[in-house]
């Protein structure tokens, strides 16, 4: 545990050495200005959508210019001779990861209560950031580890949305029927979208809430093992 919690602290360190939670911070300042523009109901009907945008593409994002720059500076390789396990150097990354959903969300929610006095169900809101964030984290080391450097990895995100997010917009557009949604839960994003949703406008249809959750956590498992973990190691050693 206390290797785990040094890793965790090194990579929060990181985020600001590399400006990157300073980044996400300026991008919540953003939603907060936009906030001031917008009635109650307005800013209550566009949060689920800022909120989601920070948890999964800026977490996609920011977690992908991390990787790359510990790579170019030569920290991936120097974590793998310290004494600790891969899984752990894994666990402390997808922490930090998290750690810029969840202050997106608190962010959010607390300009939404300041500035409208709108309030949430905040317990249930930060669960499910929580865990689209370790969905989008696991994601976002799978995109990492499949590009050859950042700018290559813009352009898989850029595709990773096209494919996975286009379905969701033409639902909440009226293109496709509501009554297929539960086919488009196979998306990780338009799951991760309906959690934080029904977390802020409090309509909860429980057995997709219920499927969204459960199908994240065994995407979060499913990727560590069978896609993260096996190329990390690989990656790492040939720089």
């Amino acid at each position: 545990m206390g290797s785990l919690t040094k890793l965790i602290r090194g990579e929060l360190k990181r985020l600001v050495t590399y400006k990157i939670l300073p980044v996400s911070l300026a991008t919540a300042v953003v939603w907060i200005v936009l906030f001031l523009f917008l009635s109650a109901a307005e800013a209550e009907q566009i949060a689920p959508l800022l909120i989601f945008v920070d948890v999964a593409a800026m977490s996609i994002l920011l977690l992908g210019a991390s990787y790359h720059l510990e790579k170019q500076d030569g920290t991936i390789r120097t974590m793998m001779v310290m004494p600790v396990t891969l899984g752990q150097i894994l666990a402390a990354k997808t922490v930090a990861s998290m750690v810029l959903a969840l202050e997106s969300a608190v962010v959010t929610s607390a300009a939404l209560y300041l500035i409208h006095g709108v309030t949430l169900n905040y317990a249930l809101l930060l669960l499910f950031v929580a865990i689209a964030g370790a969905a989008h984290a696991a994601i976002g080391l799978v995109l990492a580890l499949k590009s050859r450097d950042f700018t290559s990895m813009l352009g898989l995100l850029m595709a990773y949305l096209f494919v996975f997010t286009l379905p969701s917009i033409l639902l909440s557009l009226g293109a496709i029927d509501g009554k297929y949604e539960w086919l488009l839960m196979l998306s990780p994003s338009h799951s991760a979208s309906h959690l934080i949703s029904s977390a802020v406008t409090g309509q909860f249809r429980a057995g997709m809430a219920a499927g969204a959750c459960v199908y994240l956590a065994l995407l979060v498992g499913a990727l560590f093992r069978f896609a993260v973990y096996p190329q990390f190691k690989d990656n790492a050693v040939r720089g």
